[in-house]
């Protein structure tokens, strides 16, 4: 599911950095078992978004941040 329906502005994001944050919400929920599960999905998401925000555009370094966030 694309990160899309969880931005406010999406003219923020141009389109390769929207599809890494929609790459890494999908492989960040997959490994945490996160399927239906609507409000745990909306804070990955989120979170996916405040990193994106911060710089952090690559998939595989947003999905590690959050999944090492959640471990802690």
């Amino acid at each position: 599911m694309p990160i899309r329906r969880y931005l406010n502005n999406h003219a923020a994001f141009d389109h390769e950095a929207i599809n890494a944050m929609s790459k890494a919400l999908e492989e960040a929920c997959n490994v945490l078992h996160i399927n239906g599960q609507a409000k745990e999905r909306e804070i990955i998401a989120t979170r996916i978004i405040d990193l994106a925000r911060e710089g952090v555009i690559d998939p595989t370094a947003l999905r590690d941040r959050v999944l090492s966030e959640t471990k802690a």
